[in-house]
């Protein structure tokens, strides 16, 4: 077991056990239970529960803040959250929570045609086993981070981006999930043409200030 805190303060705790045993415990437990956000690989069995920090939330609800506004752009865009991601084949209870991820486009339209106050949260449960969402996100670096983009891959995530702006450290990293040879690093994203590592630190900083004007004509200029 390895505990760690994270650049922006967020406390992990990491391990691994027998797939197997994966299987029987999540029969068995909610691992929600004990932490606020779980990532469960029921292939490989990681197993990472954490904490998040303010500091995390802060930049983590900031890129939400982006993604709002590139919607009123008039792209379609969904956020969802941390919403735990599975495959159809594997355990219930298990799968991953990204920091934020989102449905772009043709999932976004597709999403839209479920009422959202349905009190029936079949039709969406169903939704999200059959489409992975188009873009996850976290922002936070940590040691133990390698596993996730294999297991976003494993999803059907197309893209991944990483983010940390801690101490000295102002970075963004977009990864293309599905390339042949596994993830690989762009210069811009597939998903949501235009936008580039500098673009997002930038957008990310306005939002975060709340300089909303400015962020409406940055995302005008690179994305249109």
């Amino acid at each position: 077991m390895e505990r760690v805190t994270g650049s922006l303060g967020s406390e992990y705790v990491r391990f691994r056990l027998d797939p197997e045993a994966v299987l029987l415990l999540t029969e068995k437990f909610d691992w929600n239970l004990l932490a606020r956000r779980v990532f469960i690989d029921s292939v490989t069995g990681f197993v990472e529960l954490s904490k998040p920090s303010m500091a995390h939330e802060r930049q983590a609800r900031g890129m939400e803040g982006v993604m709002i506004a590139v919607a009123r752009r008039g792209r379609p865009v969904a956020p969802l959250g941390s919403t735990r991601w599975r495959r159809p084949e594997d355990p219930t209870n298990t799968g991953a929570e990204p920091d934020a991820c989102y449905y772009l486009g043709d999932r976004a339209e597709r999403l839209d045609k479920i009422d959202p106050l349905d009190e029936d949260e079949d039709e969406h449960d169903a939704f999200a086993l059959e489409n992975p969402p188009d873009l996850v996100i976290e922002v936070e670096r940590s040691s133990g981070d390698g596993d996730k983009p294999l297991a976003y891959r494993r999803l059907g995530v197309p893209e991944m981006w990483r983010i940390d702006i801690s101490g000295n450290v102002r970075e963004a990293v977009m990864l293309d999930l599905q390339a042949p040879d596994g993830p690989a690093e762009l210069e811009s994203s597939i998903v949501l043409p235009g936008a580039t590592p500098a673009f997002v630190l930038e957008a990310l900083a306005l939002t975060i200030r709340r300089q909303f004007p400015e962020l409406d004509a940055l995302i005008a200029e690179r994305l249109e």
